[in-house]
């Protein structure tokens, strides 16, 4: 039993994956365009593509993160807003994600019932001829193509979403999730 749990422990260790990334100051994990107070500025897109390249490489498994930085930044304040600011920001994009997602496949749904309700018609008008003949071609000229248009396209809305969208949701949803340490190098002069 205690060699199973030791096992299992070693497999989870080997899981977790550390992305390492080093500031300089605060302004490269938050925006040093955002004049406002760093508990209010916006996340800086350069530190996110930074994490978003690591990640990518370190894709498999749990991960942590690590910020290095100057001795100077060593404050326990400032890490525990910028560990909560960065696990809102990935979590907001996670759901802005999730969100999109949805989106397409509701439109993907959508699309399939207004084929199948297209052809249906044709179909029903076609065998039951509540139309006269001219009137139903015409229809069959601007249903047909509409059907299998919409049946198609929103299959492959249903089925074949962007993998970007899918890796970028999984990647917020992880980073949201990710356990943020700080380490502090020593300067030298």
């Amino acid at each position: 039993m205690d060699q199973n749990n030791e096992k299992t422990r070693g497999q989870r260790i080997k899981d977790l994956k550390e992305i390492a990334i080093v500031i300089d100051t605060w302004d490269d994990v938050f925006s040093d365009f955002d004049p406002r107070p760093l508990s209010m500025r916006t996340v800086s897109e350069d530190f996110i593509e930074e994490l978003k390249k690591r990640y990518r490489e370190t894709r498999t498994g749990s991960f942590f993160i690590t910020i290095y930085s100057p001795v100077a930044l060593k404050n326990e304040e400032s890490e525990r807003m910028v560990r909560q600011r960065l696990k809102k920001h990935f979590f907001h994009m996670f759901l802005q994600k999730k969100k999109r997602i949805t989106r397409l496949r509701i439109r993907g749904v959508i699309f399939v019932l207004v084929g199948i309700c297209s052809l249906s018609f044709l179909t029903m008008a076609t065998y039951l001829k509540f139309l006269n003949v001219l009137t139903l071609d015409i229809l069959s000229i601007i249903l047909m193509p509409l059907g299998w248009f919409g049946f198609w396209e929103g299959l492959s809305k249903l089925i074949d979403n962007s993998p970007v969208f899918i890796q970028e949701e999984m990647l917020f949803g992880k980073m949201s999730k990710a356990n943020y340490r700080f380490k502090y190098i020593e300067e030298k002069n």
